[in-house]
């Protein structure tokens, strides 16, 4: 009898070593993967954070694309070799357009044929927080940025520009700073 439980047990070992060998190097696969992955990430994060608003792009990393559409970017970075361990992440970031003070002179012509002139009291910030200037200091210009543009990252969000039928409904002549066409909506029809 012992014979044959050695032999159950033998067999019952060999038909299940694969599945078992697969088991001991899965937790190994999935840490390359992970791996792989912070690296493309960080990778594109990088990128992406540093030409933020710029003017022009830098030089891509290695194992990076970008793919553009006027301002819009789409960087993609891609690490890892075989099919089992490669991982990719994409992320998107916009550059400076030029036509909202592109000459950070406090100026700014409509991007049409240059004829309309306009003059603001402050120069455009160079970066928004995504908080919402409070009603008491509608463009931040009156202490709030001062007091809490490093806090937040960037200048609060002008009252204006707090929703498009906003921004369209408000007069530029009354506007402290250029918002013409933020966040994309497109150029001020009164501008």
């Amino acid at each position: 009898m012992n014979l044959i439980s050695t032999l159950v047990g033998i067999s019952v070992a060999g038909a299940s070593m694969p599945m078992m060998m697969q088991m001991s190097i899965a937790p190994f696969e999935a840490e390359k993967r992970a791996s792989n992955l912070g690296l493309a990430e960080s990778s594109a994060v990088t990128y992406a954070a540093v030409n933020e608003g710029s003017a022009s792009l830098t030089a891509l990393p290695t194992g990076c694309a970008v793919t553009s559409t006027g301002s819009a970017h789409i960087v993609t970075c891609t690490e890892g070799t075989g099919t089992r361990f490669v991982q990719s992440v994409t992320r998107a970031f916009r550059t400076d357009t030029g036509g909202s003070n592109a000459n950070n002179d406090g100026s700014s012509s409509n991007s049409g044929d240059g004829s309309s002139l306009r003059t603001f009291d402050y120069l455009t910030p160079q970066k928004y927080s995504g908080i919402q200037c409070p009603v008491t200091d509608q463009w931040g210009v009156y202490g709030y940025n001062d007091r809490w543009a490093d806090l937040h990252d960037g200048w609060c969000i002008p009252y204006a520009a707090w929703a498009r039928e906003w921004y369209l409904a408000s007069n530029p002549d009354d506007w402290m700073y250029d918002i013409d066409n933020y966040n994309g909506w497109g150029h001020h029809p009164d501008y």
